[in-house]
């Protein structure tokens, strides 16, 4: 084993097919965020009837894999050996955006027509907002204690809804062109949204007001993500570049390039917060480490 730089040791892996048996979790390599690369490609899992997966999460506790399809259909796949394993029409319209609440007992859909609905965690429908917006809904994201959660759409509206209630408590505009993302801080009221306008704005939800907002981009900002140090913001969209902001400083830190198409999709690895991914409309998925 190798010393760490807080005096620990990482497990050595010797790089043959044997050495994946002493293969351990990412947490216990925390000084080498390079052993957590998927570079190995394993399974395609197709539907039956062709349709674009427009969304994905995985089921709590990583055994499923739920996708939201072009067809409204929910497919359910096994994480292990990657068959199908049940299909649900969940909704009439495209579904475009899933989300689990932190407590992981509630999972929030939204979809073309603007419907959002809630369900279980064995997928029973709970509860349908009809008309949550006037158009598609492209982001959903929970507040931390799970009280609340915000959602965006292409009629360029950021809104904050009481989970309990289903009901509005602030509508945030100020966005000049359909909003694609929206994401709550880990751990504080404060939610980021990009949109076609090429901006990331900063709002408060409590007082339903724009705190600031940030520019870097020169085309559709198509997703973000805060890091979970709640420091960091990243975005990437259609001029194919990432922006790293940090909010102590209200600035643009870094910036990515590499993608040769529209970035299309990103992702912060769960244990090493200097790791990410992203993905672009070429089908291409690039791997990224924050410098020290």
């Amino acid at each position: 084993a190798e010393a760490g730089e807080d005096g620990g040791a990482d497990p050595v892996m010797q790089p043959v097919p044997v050495g994946a048996l002493d293969l351990m979790p990412p947490a216990s390599y925390i000084n080498s965020p390079a052993t957590n690369l998927n570079t190995k490609f394993v399974h395609v899992s197709t539907n039956k009837i062709r349709c674009p997966v427009n969304a994905l999460v995985w089921t709590p506790g990583g055994r499923r894999l739920l996708t939201g399809c072009h067809s409204g259909e929910f497919t359910l796949w096994n994480g292990m050996c990657f068959n199908f394993e049940t299909i649900i029409q969940a909704h009439q319209n495209p579904v475009r955006c899933l989300d689990w609440a932190n407590s992981e007992n509630w999972l929030v859909s939204g979809d073309d027509s603007g419907t959002i609905q809630y369900w279980t965690t064995t997928l029973n429908k709970a509860k349908q907002i009809p008309v949550a917006h006037r158009e598609a809904v492209r982001g959903l994201s929970f507040s931390p204690t799970d009280l609340k959660f915000a959602s965006c759409s292409d009629d360029t509206t950021v809104k904050i809804w009481d989970f309990t209630e289903g009901k509005v408590e602030h509508q945030l505009m100020g966005h000049g062109g359909d909003v694609k993302d929206v994401d709550w801080h880990p751990k504080m009221s404060l939610i980021a949204s990009c949109s076609k306008d090429s901006m990331l704005k900063l709002w408060d939800p409590r007082a339903g007001k724009t705190l600031t907002n940030l520019h870097g981009h020169k085309n559709t900002v198509s997703c973000l993500k805060w890091n979970k140090n709640g420091n960091w913001i990243l975005s990437g969209g259609r001029d194919q570049c990432l922006k790293l902001f940090d909010i102590r400083v209200m600035k643009e830190i870094q910036t990515y390039r590499g993608q040769n198409r529209d970035i299309t999709s990103l992702c912060w690895h769960p244990i090493h917060e200097d790791l990410f991914v992203s993905g672009g409309y070429d089908g291409s998925v690039l791997y990224w480490l924050v410098p020290g």
